[in-house]
């Protein structure tokens, strides 16, 4: 089977095609950093599976760069969409929770209208805040890991381990996509206040108002994708203590 990952070599993307190649299935990368940017998007040869990944993320730089964000993440992926539905090739598109309350930043907004191009047969994943090696080092966790936290916020967020997500996407390529349901949640489906999880890892920061550029709670709704067999492992207070045991016995963490 010959999957097309789109951002093979961003975050999840990375994660994904290691998991695709560990279980037997062809990859073909789309990366920009490998020359193959998705603005010229195309499939000539036989292919059974798209994932699309591929997109520029970071909810505050949208509000600066709005323009960058619609081109890329809809323009581009449009491209994608129409594509896969020409060929009738099955696609897993990334999505995220901040649709809930997309009219709050250019990225909400370009991944809402993402769904809204999506044709059927084409299933977007809102991923919540995904959290694991690899993440970006602007992220809340990663920020926690490197212990750089400047202040915390009371806002409740859901957050999902990488390799959870992984799963997720696994799933639907192993037993196809699904045309009456065209968005799943991808979430632990509990919610935790910012300022309780830094607490959690033992740093003592001040608690501030956060910017108003997503939903103050993005905990998900994951039962339908539970009812698929979906479940996720490992829960953020347990990685959070994981990091905690490795920073403190100077040891590697396990991988999990």
């Amino acid at each position: 089977m010959m999957v097309v990952v789109t951002g093979s070599s961003g975050f999840i993307g990375t994660h994904l095609t290691q998991e695709l190649v560990l279980n037997g299935y062809g990859v073909i990368k789309w990366e920009r950093s490998m020359g193959n940017d998705i603005k010229d998007f195309h499939i000539d040869q036989d292919v059974d599976f798209v994932v699309h990944l591929a997109a520029i993320a970071d909810v505050r730089r949208s509000l600066k760069e709005p323009e960058i964000y619609w081109e890329t993440n809809v323009e581009y992926s449009k491209k994608i969409f129409d594509i896969c539905h020409k060929k009738k090739i099955p696609l897993v598109y990334a999505s995220s929770s901040c649709v809930h309350a997309w009219w709050k930043s250019p990225y909400g907004t370009s991944k809402k209208a993402m769904e809204a191009l999506a044709h059927s047969g084409q299933v977007g994943l809102r991923f919540t805040t995904v959290f694991g090696k690899g993440a970006r080092e602007t992220m809340l966790m990663s920020r926690i890991a490197n212990r750089t936290v400047k202040f915390a916020t009371e806002h409740v967020r859901d957050f999902i381990y990488v390799a959870d997500v992984v799963s997720a996407i696994m799933l639907f390529i192993k037993q196809g996509v699904d045309k009456k349901d065209p968005t799943y949640e991808v979430g632990s489906g509990k919610g935790i206040k910012v300022c309780d999880i830094v607490k959690h890892a033992g740093i003592d920061v001040p608690i501030q108002e956060g910017q108003d550029a997503e939903a103050t709670d993005n905990t998900a709704d994951n039962s339908r994708l539970k009812a698929l067999g979906w479940k996720p492992t490992l829960s953020v207070k347990e990685w959070v203590d994981i990091r905690i045991a490795v920073d403190y016995t100077n040891k590697v963490a396990p991988v999990r």
